[in-house]
């Protein structure tokens, strides 16, 4: 297939993600990018034997390559991450296989909807996700975040998590924790008195205080009756 070819038939293609020089797709039995492109697909996957776990294809728009990527639970998880790749150069007929098993930071997928035909079932709930995640402030800068670990670290600084398709709000560092309790022991701070304390003795002094009236003295800790007590003066 010459370029000019392929470039047309990718640009008839009714779906996929597009970006400046390629364009995605969902691979699955059900498929269809048409007649030429479906023949060319089987003829690849024939060829280089992928199988089913090959499930998104990446079309170079700028040039005859064509990758066959391998991304785990595309359809549960809302963001997967690439396992697997082949690159097939469709001039030399070489595949280049990369591993992204042990990748700690592996590329990851948004937009899933994209990836699909609006028939498909999956898309209502892929592209409600995306409004979602546009909406918390997600896709406001669009270079980094399409890597596993920077999409994580976006998540935490927004103070959101994605639970199955949807945004969930999370707790910020400080926000919504309640200060520890204290236990004070009471009893290890009271002062045990055997005496009136000196304002009240000053207020018997000047006969402010008189007797047959009870009062509570807090140098002492208890009530107290005046005349029960003068005699401790």
């Amino acid at each position: 297939m010459q370029l000019e070819d392929y470039q047309r038939h990718l640009a008839a293609l009714p779906y996929g993600k597009r970006l400046p020089t390629a364009v995605y797709v969902l691979r699955e039995a059900s498929s269809d990018y048409g007649p030429e492109l479906n023949r060319f697909v089987a003829m690849l996957t024939a060829r280089h034997e992928l199988g089913n776990e090959f499930n998104v294809i990446k079309f170079r728009t700028d040039e005859l390559k064509v990758s066959f990527l391998s991304y785990p639970d595309f359809m549960g998880n809302a963001h997967p991450a690439l396992r697997h790749a082949v690159t097939i150069d469709l001039v030399t007929g070489r595949a280049r296989h990369t591993d992204y098993a042990d990748n700690s930071n592996p590329p990851i997928l948004h937009r899933k909807e994209n990836f699909l035909p609006e028939n498909h079932p999956a898309w209502p709930t892929f592209e409600a996700l995306t409004r979602a995640e546009e909406a918390a402030g997600l896709y406001e800068h669009t270079a980094t975040i399409g890597f596993k670990l920077n999409w994580g670290q976006l998540l935490a600084k927004k103070g959101v998590k994605i639970c199955g398709n949807a945004v969930r709000r999370v707790a910020m560092s400080g926000e919504n924790q309640k200060a520890p309790q204290r236990f004070v022991e009471r009893h290890k701070t009271a002062l045990m008195r055997y005496d009136l304390s000196k304002p009240v003795k000053t207020l018997l002094e000047y006969g402010i205080l008189r007797s047959g009236e009870t009062f509570f003295d807090y140098g002492c800790g208890q009530g107290s009756d005046v005349r029960g007590l003068q005699a401790l003066g």
